[in-house]
């Protein structure tokens, strides 16, 4: 990396790196995510969203209002940001591949910490799938409540089965007897012990919620009056039929209808339950982070906190993740650089590949060869900035199932989507206009020439960098 075409954003970095080089002391990291949490947070503006643990840290924080993952599903979101690669380099583009069988000398983050010489550990969900969160290479330590069950999602006996029950289940049983509460205690008694243990120390926590089902003690929900909610259920104009697709992740659930629309009462039961599960992480990783402060460690520890992706709730008439839209693909990211007083926004389009490459050189960490991420508070300054999302969909032609894959670039002001065969050829063409909108609502394709050919260039460069075309 050539650091003359770069300008160094964030008087933290310097701080921070003077800081390592003057005590020869190495900063810690927690890293904490939420599972489908969106931007839906105080901090993000959001004005019925009640989260005061993360608006509180985002005050001291760098705050990302434009941030992207790379493929809106978690598996291969978090492969993706735990790798800082693409998921067509991970070779994960599915929910439970498993990234060892796909690159078996493919660098994780944790990894890349544990060569360094730091203690890692893991607490609750990290990577998806068992065996990607027992990689042997990533930890120092075992990891610890990695395999949640169906039935440990919910507490009412009714709702215990071997496959999804109810969406959204609301109890005054103790806290203590959610998973997501056992994952924060967990997290707590691991910070304890890595502290004493006086070595520099990578924890990973991640929590369930607000993940389906919708579950939270009941003292959330009734944060929450109803009549708060509206129902956005406005079609984009012009979108090929491909961009979207069924909300069967939801219609799974015993109470939503297989067929059919969900009627507008249960859409705005679904989101208050959303909302509910978003404050009841709040407060999980509040108190997280209330044991990091505790222990002194406040101003040692590079702090990152994120959603694996987006989600939809309603817009677009569309539930859940899965597709090239700004609602699955935008998610909360926040990062806090060791000293860092005052918090900043960073309003320009980031992706979720550059997490990798950031924590590594805040800590002074070697960044392994193949990383195609580069640092969130670095601008390269002769390069416009792009985001880069995926996803694989399957539609019928002609009577039979034909599989595409929608790649789609972002910058500040457009969003451009290319859906391709397996042969390579380009079938159907978005581009939407975003400035000042939060949802795409018509597909400009042909309408903007400019635009367009400059986002295909910029998206043809992309794929034939990570080795697609």
């Amino acid at each position: 990396m050539d650091s003359k075409r770069y300008l160094i954003l964030s008087c933290g970095i310097i701080s921070a790196v003077q800081a390592f080089g003057k005590n020869e002391e190495k900063f810690n990291v927690l890293f904490i995510s939420a599972d489908d949490m969106k931007p839906l947070l105080g901090c993000y503006g959001d004005p019925i969203a009640i989260t005061p643990s993360l608006d509180g840290f985002a005050k001291e924080a760098t705050l990302f209002t434009r941030a992207y993952c790379q493929q809106p599903v978690s598996g291969p979101s978090r492969a993706s940001f735990l790798t800082g690669r693409y998921p067509d380099q991970t070779g994960v583009l599915r929910l439970s591949d498993w990234i060892r069988a796909k690159d078996p000398d493919i660098v994780t983050l944790p990894q890349a910490f544990r060569e360094a010489g730091y203690t890692t550990a893991g607490v609750g969900k990290v990577f998806q799938t068992d065996r990607n969160n027992l990689d042997s290479l990533s930890w120092t330590i075992r990891p610890k409540l990695f395999d949640m069950s169906r039935t440990d999602q919910y507490l009412l006996d009714e709702n215990k089965t071997d496959y999804k029950s109810v969406s959204n289940e609301f109890t005054s049983l103790p806290d203590s007897l959610y998973y997501d509460v056992k994952i924060r205690e967990a997290a707590k008694k691991t910070l304890r012990e890595l502290a004493g243990s006086g070595k520099p120390f990578f924890l990973a926590v991640g929590f369930h919620k607000p993940h389906l089902p919708f579950n939270a003690p009941e003292r959330y929900r009734d944060m929450y009056k109803l009549d708060l909610f509206e129902i956005d259920s406005t079609m984009t104009e012009g979108a090929p039929e491909i961009a979207y697709r069924p909300n069967r992740e939801l219609t799974e659930y015993t109470d939503i209808p297989d067929l059919g629309p969900i009627s507008p009462e249960q859409q705005k039961q679904l989101k208050r339950a959303y909302y509910a599960a978003a404050s009841f992480t709040d407060d999980n990783i509040g108190i997280v982070l209330g044991e990091l402060r505790k222990l002194g460690l406040w101003d040692k520890t590079v702090i990152v906190i994120l959603g694996d992706h987006g989600y939809h709730l309603g817009e677009q008439r569309l539930w859940c993740k899965s597709t090239n839209f700004e609602q699955a693909c935008r998610a909360p990211l926040i990062i806090k650089q060791p000293f860092q007083k005052k918090g900043r926004v960073e309003k320009r389009v980031s992706e979720f590949a550059g997490i990798f490459p950031t924590v590594c050189e805040l800590c002074g960490i070697e960044i392994p060869s193949g990383v195609s991420g580069h640092n969130l508070f670095k601008v390269n300054l002769f390069r416009r900035n792009y985001a880069f999302s995926q996803i694989p969909h399957t539609i019928k032609q002609e009577g039979k199932n034909v599989k595409y894959t929608g790649y789609s670039v972002r910058d500040r002001n457009w969003t451009y989507v290319a859906w391709f065969d397996k042969k390579g050829n380009c079938a159907f063409i978005e581009l939407y206009k975003m400035k000042g909108h939060r949802i795409e609502t018509k597909n400009l394709a042909g309408a903007h020439k400019h635009a367009e050919r400059r986002l295909e260039r910029a998206l043809s460069r992309h794929l034939e960098e990570i080795g697609v075309l």
